[in-house]
């Protein structure tokens, strides 16, 4: 029973909302045609076609039944005719607008050109009874007053609706009034701006330049869609009806006016079908970007484990073997010490065996960082800098690290520090520098690396590639961030990564 009279309060709410906005547009519309029964074609039925496309089918009898009561009291109020061909072409309109209701809860931009195009048919329709009569011009002013009508005010009650279906509304109670209202200042604006300017346009312009009012209303259309999107051009278009009926001297020239409501109607309608597509592919692209990106860092996490794990292979079972080579060619050494020749074999096998351990190490070095495993990252770039002897070298080096360890992933220490080994080793080999800078900080959700010397720079055939960072611009970008190599006044390798990258 709670449910019933729930239901019976909003079908009577809807059918008198409904029926005061009907009588209003019609009266505007009767300003426009003068014919009663014309100005039934414009305003009133784009909101009936605009709600039915919108609303569950449930209501589509309250919306005809409210409408047809208000067309029957006009026609005993005012002597509206053709009475029949008004309920005709509303009968004719649930065909097209039944097979789109399907797609109503889509907001692609197939679906608003869907809308359209069931627009576009039912206005065929609504019209079709007084094509069928040829009524002369008048049957041909009801089909332009029919699609000038739901292309304007259908797709508004498709935003409105948008809106409205889009948000969680709460009752309204003590904890919502002493909120204070968000009245997007920016967004009121900037539509006031573009309403005062195209309102502007159509009062303001010379009659000579006249003849380029309609580019003119395509600007704010542009603009609100570039910004909003779909729903940012057909508040724009709604914008523009408002002004040009606002400019329009009351029966002078309906059928232009029509006529341009009608183009920028249909303009705001395709540029705002346009901007969703463009804003899908958008989304679609970074959503494969953000894919690929991921791909990529899994496949660095499977390199760098594996490469862990080889490294510990040749860890655990070469070092071990080349200790025991070292061991038993010391052994015969001291059994064979009266025996020049088993002598030196055992000293040419120790060496050699210290040879391969000292190669081992160094592919070691190669495969996995060995620092990384002991120390931070900080500690581990200063143990490298200490390795390499820069200030043997002549070479003055000071590092300032200002990056939390926790906000590192595994994937970024390591990059992070084979960037900074790798630029460490062209300073050593190739910049005949006599000073070089490493910095690290965060800022704003970034990690910040830089490596500067006072150097020759880059060698100029090596262009951006030189000395192995390829490789480490590869597996930088793979994490998101970005590389770059400047050689004013000597060589800046400058490297970005997202703090956290998912």
């Amino acid at each position: 029973m709670k449910t019933f009279f729930s239901r019976l309060i909003t079908v009577i709410a809807c059918f008198f909302i409904f029926s005061a906005a009907w009588f209003c547009l019609w009266s505007i519309s009767l300003h426009l045609v003068e014919r009663p029964e014309l100005a039934v074609l414009l305003f009133p039925f784009g909101l009936r076609l605009g709600l039915m496309l919108q609303c569950p089918r449930g209501y589509w009898p309250v919306l005809l039944g409210a409408e047809w009561l208000l067309i029957y009291w006009l026609m005993q109020a005012v002597g509206l005719t053709h009475f029949p061909l008004l309920m005709i072409g509303s009968l004719l309109t649930l065909l097209p607008v039944a097979l789109i209701s399907r797609y109503r809860h889509q907001r692609d931009w197939r679906t608003l050109l869907l809308q359209g195009a069931a627009l576009t048919a039912a206005a065929l329709l609504q019209s079709l009874p007084w094509l069928w009569h040829r009524y002369g011009n008048e049957s041909w002013n009801a089909l332009l007053l029919t699609l000038t009508g739901g292309l304007t005010l259908a797709p508004v009650c498709l935003v409105f609706w948008h809106y409205l279906a889009n948000n969680t509304w709460l009752p309204l109670g003590p904890s919502l009034v002493s909120q204070p209202i968000n009245w997007r200042g920016r967004h009121l604006v900037w539509y006031l701006l573009l309403f005062v300017i195209s309102l502007w346009l159509q009062l303001g312009l010379p009659n000579e330049l006249s003849r380029f009012t309609p580019f003119c209303l395509a600007l704010p259309i542009i603009a609100l869609a570039w910004h909003y999107g779909w729903q940012g051009a057909l508040i724009a278009t709604l914008m523009n009806a408002i002004a040009l009926i606002a400019s329009q001297t009351w029966h002078d020239h309906p059928v232009d006016l029509l006529l341009s409501l009608l183009v920028q109607s249909l303009t705001g309608l395709l540029l705002g079908a346009g901007i969703q597509r463009l804003r899908e592919l958008n989304q679609s692209l970074q959503k494969e970007l953000a894919r690929n990106q991921h791909l990529a860092e899994r496949l660095l996490e499977t390199e760098e484990s594996v490469r862990r794990d080889v490294a510990r292979e040749l860890h655990d079972d070469i070092g071990q073997t080349i200790t025991a080579i070292r061991t038993q060619a010391g052994i015969v050494q001291r059994l064979a010490a009266d025996n020049a020749s088993v002598k030196q074999s055992g000293q040419l096998i120790e060496q050699l065996s210290l040879g391969v351990y000292d190669a081992v190490r160094r592919l070691l070095g190669r495969l996995r960082p060995r620092q990384l495993d002991d120390l931070t990252l900080e500690q581990a770039i200063r143990s490298l800098m200490r390795e390499m002897e820069l200030e043997g070298r002549g070479i003055i080096s000071h590092l300032e690290w200002r990056i939390d360890e926790s906000a590192l992933s595994e994937n970024q220490r390591v990059t992070l520090f084979r960037v900074c080994q790798e630029g460490l080793n062209n300073i050593v080999k190739h910049a005949d520098a006599s000073a070089v800078t490493l910095q690290g900080w965060q800022q704003d959700e970034r990690l910040m690396l830089v490596i500067e010397d006072d150097g020759s720079g880059l060698p100029p055939d090596s262009g951006q590639h030189g000395f192995g960072l390829t490789g480490m611009r590869e597996r930088v970008t793979a994490l998101g961030g970005t590389l770059t190599i400047s050689c004013l006044h000597g060589t800046r390798v400058s490297v970005s990564l997202p703090q956290r990258y998912v």
